[in-house]
């Protein structure tokens, strides 16, 4: 229910938040006093200590002997937030420059602080050290500005002043400071929008200090670990926090009746968790997109192909690791319409995409709640959200793959009510269910070309078997057979008459030549060592995606589910679920060995197409160990501390460092 003006004002003036507020003041006013010595390494734009998002207007990054640097241009300016009002010495480092440069090129530089001019440096072609004393920065961000001549080489467009190499900042002791108020207010402005959404996720009356306090907490250790970087990211946090606390709105109020429709069991703790996930997960997705130059992934590419499509250039190839592939247009066609609220497509994609992953937390839960506790159904939930392979698809922004993905988990949920419903004499029922599955199958194939193979083969697998049982007698067989087979085969014939069919040349084409050489020379590429497969599905495969454990944890409990399912004359809900995860892990499982057959890498990112099954087999296992005692639960909070260790990792090296995660596969 939608909690009432009343009830919102009143968690405002909770002492609970007006503490954490205050916390968090005093820890934003504690760090200006503290000693800063802050390197910035031009040019070296991915990894600890990248340049970004302090240089503006500079050339692109470079590296030569020296190291790596980046030629300045007319106005490029050096932007450090969070110092703090307090006088600062800057030191600039500039490389060599040839005597060529020196001809044609600048011989002073004009440094200027907040607008103001501060110094002028000479340009030495020896290279040069040089320290500037700068006067405190009016809001406690370091803003410098270099004016400088520029000139172009021959054949080289672009605008360049002088090379620098390093930035550093230190603070000198001159009393009490004044932190960066700006983002000390956006902060706080973000944790107090970030209470409400969370209070109103969790319920009015749900003891939510141990959740804010750990929140805030962190936002506290990065004032004093990282101030720049912390006080970078206060736009980004306060954005997230404004969408999500709508989100926390509609999410509250849509899940009961939800819910109740189509009979999951949730009481008020399972709707405050599952509620808080998807808030939590939407605010880190997006609100990590918004980081000032964060990651950028395939943003560019999806907006171009959206573009692409809204001018009905459809049929286009993509290319894969050397191989071509139809690129479907489904998930660009069906985010177009928001388009006409204003927002730009490359913000209706990523708003879209987060919000679809964070959705993703009920799905689960509601698959999870027909085979096991609501408990065990919500930490599922956490699991699918929280671990690292879903936000390296967001940091990679591969936006067709998530929507894909969604609506795969989609028609995974709603197999298991149809398989239900078809076994039934409700003849509404069962044209309803057969309705939702044709039409969310078809939204899979026609979203992404990985999840069309691999739901085409667990569906069709699927299929297959209910016909292999309805000719055993089996009574569910019988009745599910025609509903499921029709909505599979419609949905293969719309797909591919409507879309696949344009491409009909070009798979002839690589089967000729899979078939004369192997699906190495599908991709033009040499033979890939098993050693180095190994290798990758160890590292990036058990321990990058999900973080070690719950893939082994989930092996266990799918074990466990199958030896608890005892055989009927008609399905039960937990035989339907496990018939589909026992299908993806088929499928899945081919996918995996098929790499060490044809010695190609070039796969249908099939270990996320059986993310849904990690996190489902995972929380049985972990339920299950959590229930043996103290030394189960040890073992649970350690295995769940890598997990969460390795998520941290993921989400915030390419948030803060532009580090990239491997790719999923």
């Amino acid at each position: 229910m939608v909690l009432a003006l009343g009830d919102e004002l009143r968690g405002l003036a909770s002492p609970a938040l007006w503490l954490a507020l205050s916390a968090l003041l005093v820890t934003f006013l504690i760090a200006p006093q503290l000693p800063l010595r802050y390197t910035i390494d031009a040019g070296y734009e991915e990894g600890l200590g990248s340049d970004l998002p302090f240089l503006n207007g500079f050339n692109t990054a470079e590296r030569d002997s020296h190291g790596t640097y980046r030629w300045t241009d007319d106005g490029a300016t050096i932007r450090v937030p969070g110092v703090g009002q307090r006088p600062l010495a800057l030191r600039l480092s500039f490389f060599p420059v040839g005597a060529d440069v020196m001809a044609v090129g600048p011989h002073v530089i004009e440094i200027l602080s907040d607008g103001q001019p501060l110094a002028s440096l000479p340009v030495i072609a020896a290279g040069s050290i040089q320290s500037i004393l700068v006067p405190p920065p009016t809001n406690g961000s370091l803003m410098i500005s270099l004016r400088t001549e520029t000139f172009s080489p021959p054949g080289d467009p672009r605008r360049l002043g002088t090379p620098l190499a390093m930035v550093e900042i230190v603070a000198l002791p001159n009393g009490p400071a004044s932190p960066d108020w700006p983002s000390a207010l956006g902060w706080l402005g973000a944790a107090t929008l970030a209470w409400m959404a969370l209070r109103h996720a969790l319920g009015a009356d749900a003891p939510l200090g141990r959740l804010y306090g750990v929140c805030v907490g962190l936002v506290g250790l990065a004032a004093i670990l990282d101030p720049p970087r912390w006080a970078a990211g206060a736009d980004a946090a306060l954005l997230a926090a404004a969408l999500a606390y709508p989100l926390a709105i509609g999410v509250r109020a849509g899940l009961t009746p939800l819910a109740r429709h189509f009979g999951v069991p949730l009481d008020s703790f399972g709707l405050g968790w599952l509620s808080v996930f998807c808030v939590i997960a939407f605010a880190m997705r997006y609100g990590g997109r918004l980081y000032p130059n964060s990651m950028h992934g395939d943003i560019g590419f999806h907006i171009n192909r959206f573009n692409d499509a809204i001018l009905g250039l459809i049929f286009i190839l993509s290319k894969n690791r050397g191989v071509d592939f139809p690129y479907p247009p489904g998930p660009y066609l069906l985010v177009a319409p928001f388009t006409l609220l204003g927002l730009s497509s490359g913000t209706v994609l990523q708003i879209g995409a987060a919000l679809v992953d964070a959705a993703s937390a009920a799905l689960i839960y509601a698959i999870g709640s027909r085979i096991m506790s609501a408990r065990a159904a919500l930490l599922a939930a956490a699991i699918y959200v929280f671990t690292a392979a879903t936000f390296m698809t967001t940091w990679w922004s591969f936006d067709t793959h998530i929507y894909s993905q969604f609506f795969h988990l989609l028609t995974v949920a709603t197999l298991c009510w149809a398989l239900e419903a078809w076994q039934g004499d409700d003849r509404r029922q069962r044209l309803i269910w057969g309705a939702a599955a044709f039409i969310l199958m078809s939204l899979v194939f026609l979203g992404h070309f990985g999840f069309l193979i691999n739901t085409t083969l667990l569906v069709g697998l699927i299929a297959a078997l209910t016909w292999i049982m309805s000719w055993r007698g089996a009574a569910w067989a019988r009745a599910a057979r025609w509903p499921l087979s029709l909505a599979f085969s419609g949905a293969v014939i719309f797909a591919g008459a409507f879309f696949y069919s344009a491409y009909i040349p070009l798979f002839l084409s690589q089967l000729e030549i899979a078939r004369a050489g192997g699906m190495s020379a599908v991709a033009e590429r040499a033979p890939v060592s098993r050693a180095v497969m190994w290798d990758t599905l160890w590292r990036i495969g058990l321990i990058t995606h999900f973080g070690v454990f719950p893939i082994p944890l989930a092996s266990v409990g799918v074990w466990m589910l199958a030896r608890e399912s005892a055989g009927d004359e008609w399905l039960s809900r937990r035989q339907v679920a496990l018939a589909l995860m026992l299908g993806s892990l088929a499928v899945a499982l081919c996918f995996a060995v098929m790499p060490f057959i044809t010695l190609a890498t070039n796969s249908p990112r099939w270990l996320m197409f059986l993310a849904w099954v990690v996190a489902i087999g995972a929380a049985v296992a972990t339920e299950a160990l959590w229930r043996r005692g103290r030394m189960g639960r040890i073992a649970v909070l350690a295995m769940g501390a890598v997990v969460i260790a390795n998520t941290a990792w993921i989400w915030l090296s390419p948030m803060l460092w532009r580090i990239r995660p491997p790719e999923p596969f």
